[in-house]
């Protein structure tokens, strides 16, 4: 069942087994798993069915920020059922081995690997991304290349994909189930303001939540999950100061430290060497009808010989604003950049121009256009086929060139660093609740590993065979100008970890000495490795579940 907040009585809050604070892809995947297997859940959600760009300033705004390349928190998260997921990528990778277990920059995860990848099937069914298979074996034939398959190496991988959900939008998807089972309710226009304990603090019993109409009401439950990101997840934990007044997990001053995001960004240009091989690079669709791309990485030993972290290439489009890069399509996106999210448009002009003068661009960009309408053509159809009016919508465009020579793009594992972090700042939202002071940073750790990931991918690509790899002037100097974080992954704000002295929760997301208290979510992550956070999410979220489940 769903109701409006406004319209919530006693009787329906009552007897609450399990409450969930947000409806994104863990409380989805959370109500899903738990529905029938424990007592009433209720799945609260602060925001209704669509996002209300004022409300998102408004609630989600940070209070200050240290790096203007973070982009603004108001971004890459959405006050509606389904959260983030409404605007995801879709884009499913799970963590490496070598991600969870110790290495050099941190004591690794409190659970083994295993514990993680056995619900990677269940997460791929949720998001709707198709088989346990990240193998280049689910390659469509046209993607596959002697020259690229046969590749083997100490210090590269070319056999691994990633897989892509439809994107699925978690709540269109599976809102309706949960609407209509018996054992949950679903609570729309409920903000979370502040987490209720015993007057010890040593347990949870209840949230305060307040509508959009400022009335306040009084959820009890004996266990609640934090499942609404991990931003917004901390700073409920550090403004719920009722028993503990440096807030609830924050005995150690962990709760906002070692966060982190991807670091992200393009720099280089890879050539493929032997005709199509850039071809094996390009989207296809596997056997089970799901869209995948081949991955460029560096192998774990090449990554331990040199003491680096995860990285991965891919190869990719021009920046659009550049119209030297001559090709109609990307002309034709420069104009229409309007019309895209801001949380993915900010990725197209990365590298900005290299022509000086707004005039000389447009002569060029309408140039371009005009001598290439042809493929502009071709393109626009198979994009309306492909992306505009398909369910399983191609994940983003890639342009195949004459040259078969690409900007190279990175993502990059950021080392959890214990003075990057989020705070409460001197502001408030609407309801009173401090906004968030965001203290992030890129050390040169980071800086010299993924340095040091191009140059081992160039050399093996050299000598390989399959390509060569060519920096821009200054390289070493610049890169920091060609990265940034990854916006929409916030991460390893409330670590799990094996004691409250070094973590925040226990290894099932609990908040040490609160019980009942959990964490669903990346906020839980004590390394970050290159992928995706979304497919671990889940996965993690499927398997905290099955916990709650059995310990009724």
């Amino acid at each position: 069942m769903i109701i409006a907040a406004s319209s919530s009585s006693n009787e329906a809050l009552a007897d609450i087994d399990v409450a969930i604070i947000g409806s994104g892809a863990a409380g989805v995947a959370l109500a899903l798993r738990l529905a029938g297997r424990v007592g009433k859940i209720v799945l609260v959600e602060a925001g209704g069915s669509r996002s209300e760009a004022r409300k998102q300033k408004q609630f989600f705004k940070e209070d200050s920020l240290t790096d203007a390349r973070h982009p603004s928190t108001q971004l890459y998260r959405r006050r509606m059922l389904g959260g983030t997921t409404s605007v995801w990528g879709g884009r499913c990778i799970p963590l490496d081995k070598e991600d969870i277990e110790s290495s050099g920059h941190s004591p690794g995860w409190p659970i083994a690997y295993d514990e993680i990848a056995r619900w990677t099937a269940d997460a791929l069914h949720i998001l709707q991304a198709g088989e346990d298979n990240f193998s280049a074996d689910a390659l469509p034939v046209s993607a596959t290349s002697p020259l690229v398959d046969d590749v083997r190496d100490p210090d590269i991988l070319l056999n691994r994909v990633e897989r892509f959900s439809e994107p699925t939008d978690v709540w269109r998807k599976w809102g309706q189930d949960l609407a209509k089972s018996k054992h949950v309710l679903v609570l729309r226009g409920a903000a979370c303001t502040n987490i209720r304990t015993s007057p010890d603090g040593n347990r949870v019993v209840g949230v305060d939540l307040r509508t959009d109409s400022g009335e306040q009401i009084t959820l009890s439950a004996a266990r609640i999950v934090l499942a609404c990101g991990g931003l917004e997840t901390t700073r409920l934990l550090l403004a719920s100061r009722d028993t503990r007044s440096c807030g609830l997990g924050n005995e150690h001053d962990l709760v906002g430290r070692y966060y982190m995001t991807h670091l992200g960004g393009t720099a280089g240009a890879l050539r493929f060497v032997g005709p199509q091989v850039d071809r094996c690079f390009d989207y296809g669709v596997s056997p089970d009808g799901i869209y995948i791309r081949r991955l460029i990485l560096l192998t774990a030993e090449a990554r331990r010989r040199e003491k680096i972290g995860n990285i991965v290439f891919r190869p990719n489009i021009h920046s659009i604003v550049d119209p030297t890069h001559e090709d109609s399509v990307l002309s034709a996106m420069a104009f229409a950049k309007k019309l895209v999210l801001p949380e993915y448009s900010r990725k197209l002009v990365l590298g900005g121009s290299k022509v000086g003068s707004p005039a000389q661009e447009l002569v060029l960009h309408g140039r371009n256009i005009l001598t290439g309408m042809p493929r502009l053509f071709g393109f626009g159809i198979d994009w309306m086929r492909r992306r505009t009016f398909a369910r399983r919508k191609l994940p983003s465009v890639f342009l195949l060139r004459r040259d078969a020579t690409y900007p190279l793009a990175f993502d990059s594992e950021q080392s959890p660093d214990v003075n990057t972090r989020v705070m409460l700042g001197n502001s408030t939202d609407p309801f009173g609740v401090p906004r968030l002071s965001i203290q992030w940073r890129i050390n040169e750790a980071d800086v010299a590993s993924i340095k040091r990931g191009y140059e081992i991918l160039k050399t093996a690509a050299h000598r390989t065979g399959f390509g060569d790899l060519d920096f821009q002037p200054n390289f070493d100097e610049r890169l920091r100008d060609f990265m940034g974080p990854v916006g929409g992954h916030h991460m390893g704000t409330t670590r799990m970890g094996e004691t409250p002295e070094a973590s925040v929760t226990n290894k099932h997301g609990e908040i040490w000495n609160t019980k009942g208290l959990f964490v669903a979510g990346s906020a839980l992550f004590p390394t970050c490795g290159f992928a995706n956070p979304t497919l671990t999410i889940v996965a993690l979220a499927v398997r905290l579940a099955d916990h709650l489940a059995r310990n009724r």
